[in-house]
């Protein structure tokens, strides 16, 4: 890694070994260092990189249009983030979440409220980005003596879940969010009751979703041994999740493309019989 510019003494601008721009934080990193300099290793303790993904196509463009202290809070809240979610996050989400606070503070001072019309799926189906999110909102009034509106704490929090996964950026994490959603009202509907949304069930199940959705865009076919024999065991044991498991199968063929098999089946009336089973479970 060497040294190409300094933002202030723990951040600064760098090129890896493949000459990719990057931004580098740590202790000192950006103290009195020449372009060329090699960064030590045990000076760096965090490295963002573009995304192929994000708007900003160099390093060096993000740094022109976002302030340092933008970039500041966002590292910040990073951090607390990753303490409340407990997940391994991209390194591009620096950049991507940097920017949405920079536009988030421009909306304010211009008096523009942008509702987010996926505040309340979020704020249940990925709880702990959504505290995540709370407290990022907390961080921002604080830092730059504002107050965002709290559907800015949703917007956030789909920031950190889009870091979770390679999916296709943050247009296809709110498809996959509304898609879900969508699965989740047809199981409502069947079961004729409010599912336990703080069951650990329910919060695997959405996991569960997530990849199945990913799959599904990506054309990948899930498969493994004896599927037919479980198949035709799991239809016969659950017969309610099993109807449940169709009429999502259907829908999601019919309103979105998708081709799912037996397998996808499967997993679908396992986590179906689980998360309408045990109410309870914690």
């Amino acid at each position: 890694m060497r040294f190409k510019k300094s933002l202030n003494n723990n951040i600064a601008l760098a090129e890896d070994a493949e000459g990719c721009e990057v931004i580098v934080i740590g202790t000192g990193v950006g103290f009195k260092k020449v372009k060329g300099q090699p960064i030590e290793q045990s000076q760096i303790q965090k490295t963002f990189r573009i995304g192929s993904n994000d708007k900003y196509q160099r390093v060096e463009q993000f740094l022109s249009d976002i302030p340092l202290q933008v970039i500041d809070i966002t590292d910040q809240i990073i951090e607390e983030g990753k303490g409340i979610i407990e997940k391994q996050l991209n390194d591009s989400i620096l950049l991507t979440l940097a920017d949405h606070i920079h536009f988030a503070l421009d909306r304010f001072k211009k008096g523009v409220d942008v509702q987010n019309p996926l505040h309340w799926d979020i704020r249940h189906l990925y709880p702990a980005e959504y505290r995540a999110g709370e407290l990022a909102v907390k961080r921002i009034n604080e830092a730059f003596v504002v107050t965002l509106p709290s559907g800015e704490a949703s917007s956030i929090a789909l920031h950190f879940v889009n870091s979770q996964y390679d999916s296709g950026g943050m247009n296809q994490t709110i498809r996959i969010t509304q898609m879900i959603n969508d699965i989740l009202g047809i199981m409502t509907d069947h079961f004729g009751r409010d599912l336990n949304q703080e069951s650990t069930d329910f919060s695997r199940f959405i996991t569960h979703l997530r990849y199945f959705i990913v799959r599904q865009m990506n054309r990948e076919v899930l498969s493994f041994k004896d599927q037919q024999f479980l198949y035709d065991v799991l239809s016969e044991r659950y017969p309610v999740s099993f109807q449940c498991a169709l009429k999502i199968k259907e829908a999601m063929e019919q309103q979105r493309g998708f081709a799912i098999t037996p397998d996808e089946m499967v997993y679908l009336m396992i986590h179906i019989e689980r998360v309408t089973s045990r109410t309870d479970a914690g």
